[in-house]
């Protein structure tokens, strides 16, 4: 059986305390949970992804882009080992690493708000 979140509309395994997407506290179950109106208040009925860090989306990739093989879009996400990696990574090629950060820089801002604040802001996925 899977419950809905009432504030995102993610679906939960029926034992989860709480959302797998936003983290919000699950009510029990009782029988019957009906869905509520999804996220009220936030425009277009969808879950705010700017809050929950499709922000960083822009800076990140466009720091990918310039600044790639410093490994500065790395850190901005919270992934201080990779950042680390790109920058010995970079010195260690003489500079040919920073493709990588642009390639990366690239994805960043080709995928959407969704696909990006699941992949790199709750999924953590540190390359490409």
């Amino acid at each position: 059986m899977s419950r809905y979140c009432t504030k995102c509309g993610a679906v939960n395994d029926d034992v989860a305390q709480n959302c797998v997407a936003c983290q919000a506290p699950l009510s029990p179950v009782a029988g019957y949970q009906p869905m509520q109106s999804v996220n009220q208040g936030v425009q277009g009925g969808g879950p705010n992804w700017q809050a929950m860090g499709a922000d960083k989306k822009l800076v990140a990739g466009i720091c990918g882009i310039l600044l790639g093989g410093f490994g500065v879009h790395k850190f901005i996400l919270g992934y201080t080992n990779e950042g680390i990696i790109q920058i010995v990574l970079t010195v260690l090629t003489c500079g040919a690493g920073g493709i990588l950060g642009i390639v990366e820089g690239i994805i960043y801002l080709t995928k959407s708000d969704e696909e990006f604040v699941r992949t790199y802001i709750q999924n953590k996925k540190g390359w490409l």
